[in-house]
């Protein structure tokens, strides 16, 4: 196993912790936690067996899977580079947003020293006030109960792996993140989607993938 099935399959079992339920479909499984449905990262279709599938019959699946679950989105996550590649038009045509994410293996020490003077761990509850300030300015963010439940799913999957979080105090003017400049780690190393390190990243041997979103009046927060 290469370190992208590596990262691909921790994240996945991240993933299955945090659902209510795994539904089996033909070309892979779909996560489903309907208590917390306004967040996509928490209700998508696992596409891992995608040889002989369509567009079209995946879209199939996601109508009757989280339609039937009651979402108001469609979201289709495809791993494997090349049949993303492949799938990307044909999901256009149906409706769907193409998102690329990146996952960066980090292979070697950073190329500098950065002073962290200023870095403490610090508990959820110190971090959840800036942390919902920031979710709050997001465009995303307009609406109290996506709020809520990205405050909540953080929470959910930090319960199914080992967390610490780190922030650094700022003495700038109010602002979403005048409280503390959070950063969450975990031991055993999420490659996070969006890159928001402050320090030198020092990686290589980049692979990405794509998830397929059609969403139906809402917004949310792909963090």
């Amino acid at each position: 196993m290469d370190a992208w099935q590596r990262a691909i399959a921790f994240m996945r079992s991240v993933d299955e912790r945090a659902a209510e339920s795994v539904v089996p479909f033909r070309w892979g499984r779909a996560l489903i936690n309907r208590r917390l449905d306004r967040v996509p990262d928490l209700n998508f279709l696992i596409a891992d067996h995608v040889e002989e599938a369509g567009a079209s019959d995946l879209d199939a699946e996601a109508e009757r899977i989280q339609g039937d679950a009651g979402l108001s989105h469609r979201r289709v996550n495809v791993d494997d580079p090349p049949a993303a590649e492949r799938l990307s038009a044909a999901f256009g045509l149906l409706g769907y947003t193409p998102e690329r994410f990146v996952i960066m293996a980090h292979r070697r020490r950073p190329d500098r020293e950065v002073d962290t003077a200023a870095v403490q761990e610090v508990d959820w509850e110190l971090m959840r006030p800036a942390r919902e300030r920031e979710i709050a300015s997001q465009p995303w963010g307009a609406d109290p109960r996506v709020v809520a439940q990205l405050l909540a799913k953080q929470q959910l999957t930090a319960q199914s792996t080992r967390t610490r979080y780190f922030a650094a105090r700022s003495t700038a003017p109010s602002s979403p993140r005048a409280s503390f400049e959070a950063r969450v780690t975990r031991r055993s190393s999420r490659p996070w989607r969006r890159s928001r390190n402050s320090v030198s990243a020092a990686s290589r041997g980049r692979s990405s993938a794509r998830r397929f979103v059609r969403r139906r009046g809402m917004s949310s927060s792909s963090w």
